[in-house]
């Protein structure tokens, strides 16, 4: 079991066992007591500890901190600090929060947990509206941690991310759709500009706090997963119901085509999506993009539930507890069927009015909230930042 405990004297040897090893600098998290001796520790370190979080004989510099140690059981794992206002050095710097965990216990997830039991601490002692914290750009695990607990990142400088935290919680699911970079259609594969494409889309989305991967089975979709699995050290796990739709049928206008159709839906009828059920229309009733359509309804609804989202109308009951963010890579027709779902939207609606280019990266974001009914927002739509240095495909309604 995983429990903060504040510096004491009664766990003073495993205390100091586990400061004397801690690095001098790991991250930003300075140590002074690297390599003490248990009498040093003792009678200097460990008072200081205490002196520091009672506000005793502090400098003008320096405000009250406390220092927790993250035990496993009979093992401590990490050391969590928590200064407990800001001055302007920490408003600009550092802020309230500084963690470590020691190097073997890693990777188990007591980062995350040991940081929601000192945001559960630091609510009830920070005067700010916000937790602040600072993270190295070259620690993308430290940042996914503070992703996992609801951060967002404010500003950034050549070294480091400034994020903060609300102190009421703010914890939230996020669906990261993203497209697939330029295809050779004939042979399903990436060319070589979309290759290019999804090297620039990992590079966008290392700092998601991406935990886990999803693609179509198609090869262009896989191979755009393929470059973020690389960069995170993720497997990518194949939704076979994410398969791009086909379309067509006997006497259906305009081959069927999904967005042809949609578009001459809004322009030369003015079609009622409110009044209307898209499905009976005649470029869709026979359709079958339109059997397609429930099929990759029913899957994404699936995958949801899976993850803690029972969708229920318009709405979604909430069954999980934590924060969390996944990516799935698919393609222009089934993301869209998937979009429109769970939006609860009519699908030519989302082909016309939302189009979206390749390697675009699209959020949504579930409150989580267990026990209650949410709904899904739109946090980004359509982000190609990350290909303004590349041949870039606009948003294109006319292609897989």
């Amino acid at each position: 079991m995983l429990i903060l405990k504040e510096a004491n004297i009664e766990d003073i040897e495993k205390e100091w066992l586990f400061v004397k090893d801690m690095p001098a600098d790991e991250n930003g998290l300075l140590n002074s007591w690297e390599g003490v001796s248990f009498e040093d520790f003792r009678d200097k370190a460990l008072p200081e500890m205490l002196k520091d979080a009672a506000g005793i004989d502090l400098p003008d510099w320096k405000v009250p901190c406390t220092t927790y140690f993250l035990w496993n059981d009979e093992t401590i794992v990490g050391q969590f600090r928590l200064r407990h206002h800001l001055n302007d050095a920490l408003r600009n710097g550092a802020g309230h929060v500084g963690y470590f965990i020691k190097k073997e216990f890693r990777g188990k997830g007591y980062a995350t947990e040991g940081l929601r039991l000192l945001l559960e601490i630091a609510r009830n002692i920070v005067p700010e509206d916000d937790i602040y914290l600072r993270v190295n750009r070259t620690n993308p695990a430290s940042l996914r941690v503070m992703k996992k607990n609801g951060c967002r990142i404010i500003s950034t400088d050549e070294s480091k991310y400034y994020v903060r935290i609300k102190k009421a919680e703010n914890k939230s699911f996020r669906l990261i759709f993203v497209r697939h970079g330029e295809p050779d259609y004939v042979g399903d594969r990436l060319t070589k500009t979309g290759h290019a494409q999804a090297e620039a889309c990992a590079e966008r989305l290392k700092d998601e706090g991406i935990e886990e991967i999803y693609a179509s089975p198609m090869g262009r979709a896989q191979e755009t997963a393929s470059h973020t699995a690389e960069k995170l050290g993720l497997p990518i796990k194949t939704l076979d119901y994410m398969h791009e739709v086909d379309w067509g049928g006997e006497g259906v206008p305009d081959g069927g085509h999904p967005w042809t159709v949609s578009e001459k839906m809004v322009n030369d009828e003015d079609f009622d999506f409110y009044g209307e059920d898209w499905k009976k229309h005649p470029g869709f009733e026979k359709n079958k993009v339109t059997e397609l359509y429930d099929v990759i309804s029913a899957g994404i609804d699936g995958f949801l539930e899976t993850q803690g989202f029972k969708h229920e109308g318009s709405r979604f009951l909430c069954e999980r507890g934590e924060a969390k963010t996944v990516a799935l890579f698919s393609h222009g027709g089934s993301g869209a069927c998937a979009l429109a779902h769970i939006l609860s939207l009519p699908y030519p609606y989302v082909c016309t009015f939302f189009p979206y280019a390749f390697t675009s990266v699209i959020i949504l974001e579930f409150p989580v909230q267990k026990g209650r009914f949410v709904h899904p927002r739109v946090e980004l739509f359509n982000d190609v930042s990350h290909m303004k240095n590349l041949k870039a495909g606009g948003p294109q309604r006319n292609i897989q």
